[in-house]
């Protein structure tokens, strides 16, 4: 049984914070939206679509978004990622900004095994130079998914364990990331790469070790 929570585990956390990718505060105003489409190797292909605007709060540049995703060529939407996050500038000096971000998450997955479904949080840190046509940083994060939802399917429990515990499991883990991020953009469309590694809490290394991101945003 514990190794089909760590198998349950490992899947929904394949993906956990690659659909949120941090885009150029530098040419945005307050008021302004943006359409952003992407593609991940998360370890899968993943592809997304999201929305995000511009707000001051408090006096500071913050971006609100949504953002939803599924597997490429899982037409049944079984396997996807949703989220709704808000990245504010905490420091600025010069063409240099850092932005903190923080996100709630849910994720599902099915397979011959178990259906899943998981609720989480993501914080994260991005630091570097923003300029009005390009920009590169530096980013972390964290990601903690907060309750797990399991249920084992009938082929499991007949061929490999019977008395599989179907149910809510919390604390099941984390994972750290640590990686860079750049883009260009060009009148109202911007391309966007973010690249980086991928660890558990513990330090082991994921099914895919590490991630890429390539995305472009339209601006209105």
């Amino acid at each position: 049984m514990k190794r089909v929570l760590l198998l349950a585990v490992l899947m929904l956390l394949s993906g956990h914070q690659r659909l949120a990718a941090q885009w150029n505060l530098a040419r945005l105003e307050p008021g302004d939206g943006t359409w952003q489409v992407s593609t991940a190797l998360d370890p899968a292909i993943i592809t997304s679509i999201g929305y995000r605007q511009m707000r001051t709060v408090f006096g500071a540049p913050t971006q609100f978004g949504v953002e939803a995703g599924v597997v490429a060529g899982d037409a049944d939407l079984s396997d996807y990622r949703a989220r709704v996050d808000a990245g504010v500038q905490v420091f600025r000096r010069g063409t240099f900004r850092t932005v903190a971000s923080a996100a709630f998450l849910t994720r599902g997955t099915s397979n011959t095994v178990f259906r899943g479904t998981n609720f989480g949080a993501d914080i994260g840190l991005v630091a570097g130079m923003y300029r009005p046509r390009w920009f590169v940083a530096a980013e972390t994060g964290y990601d903690k998914p907060i309750v797990t939802h399991l249920t084992h399917t009938s082929a499991y429990r007949s061929q490999y364990y019977a008395d599989a515990q179907d149910g809510w499991y919390i604390d099941t883990g984390g994972t750290r990331r640590l990686g860079v991020v750049t883009g260009t953009s060009l009148r109202g469309v911007e391309l966007m790469l973010r690249a980086g590694v991928a660890r558990t809490r513990g330090g082991e290394a994921l099914v895919a070790p590490g991630y890429a991101t390539l995305g472009m945003g339209f601006r209105f």
